[in-house]
């Protein structure tokens, strides 16, 4: 009877035993399994795996960098190039200072004085202009050819007339007047300026071409018997060079003020009188010689073609 009891207890106790180790080992399971609601299943093998996973980057990390654009050449504001036509008016000043030497010598020739007389010539002018612009960014190069008709004179007259002691020749009317007139210009230059904005700031010179009239005159009368008289009028040859601005107002129109200098060189020219000596006497002239220069101011407007 003891045995049956005791093999009774026994066999609960071994099911007790039992049942808690299976309890444990299933707890135990449970712990190492990853939770599915936490896990993504592994379906691609890890090597083809690297090979897609570029595939998932952004399309502009694959992007190839679009070059930097190449800004464009600066440039004014205002359009220079092309023909150009317009009208100006200005005003002018010039040095006509005038030699005056008694020949043989002012020795020989004792009634007069050896001196310079300067008429300063003055006036206006007025005129056309026409030329072409090449323009590359800033910087304009161009040509210009000028017409203008001027008004450009100049007088003095000296009284009595000074002999070479110093001393005045007697009597009175006696004078030495000298005279200078301008009555044409005309110009070809090359330009080259800087153009910032509408403004355009430019350098210029060249061929200039000056219809040029001067007279010269030593008169001993009333109370002498000789005037020494001398008279030129030509087209003379010289170089005018100088500079400006120029602004664009609307797209074909442009205001402009400019200074030019002008110089047509010296002229010279001997006088006889005008009563021949007797041949004994010695040959007295009087000889003149002119300096042929003038600065001009002029404003004008252009039209671009």
């Amino acid at each position: 009877m003891r045995s049956f009891r005791f093999a009774r207890w026994a066999a609960i106790v071994l099911l007790l035993v039992g049942s808690a180790f299976l309890s444990a080992a299933n707890a135990q399971v449970q712990d190492l399994q990853v939770p599915e609601q936490h896990t993504t299943p592994l379906t691609t093998p890890p090597a083809q795996l690297a090979k897609v996973e570029p595939l998932l980057l952004p399309a502009y990390a694959f992007t190839a960098p679009s070059p930097r654009p190449v800004p464009a050449p600066a440039s004014s504001a205002y359009d220079w190039k092309g023909f150009y036509f317009g009208v100006s008016v200005g005003y002018a000043w010039g040095n006509a200072d005038t030699r005056i030497e008694p020949l043989p010598t002012a020795a020989i020739f004792v009634n007069l004085k050896p001196q310079t007389l300067s008429p300063d010539p003055t006036g206006m002018l007025g005129g056309a202009q026409f030329g072409y612009n090449w323009q590359r960014g800033h910087i304009v190069f161009g040509a210009e050819v000028d017409a203008n008709a001027a008004g450009i004179d100049g007088k003095v007259v000296q009284s009595p007339i000074i002999q070479n002691n110093g001393t005045p020749f007697p009597g009175p009317g006696n004078n030495i007047t000298i005279s200078q007139h301008t009555d044409a210009l005309f110009t070809f230059r090359p330009r080259v300026g800087f153009a910032y904005r509408r403004l355009l700031a430019f350098g210029t010179g060249g061929l200039a071409l000056g219809h040029v009239g001067e007279t010269a005159n030593t008169d001993f009368h009333p109370l002498g018997t000789e005037q020494y008289s001398a008279q030129l009028s030509q087209t003379k040859v010289g170089w005018a060079a100088g500079g400006g601005a120029e602004f664009g107002l609307f797209q074909h129109w442009s205001v402009k003020g400019e200074w030019l200098h002008y110089d047509f060189g010296d002229d010279t020219f001997t006088a006889n009188p005008s009563v021949p000596f007797p041949p004994s006497a010695p040959p007295f002239q009087v000889r003149y010689s002119w300096q042929t220069t003038s600065n001009v101011i002029r404003f004008g407007g252009n039209w671009h073609f």
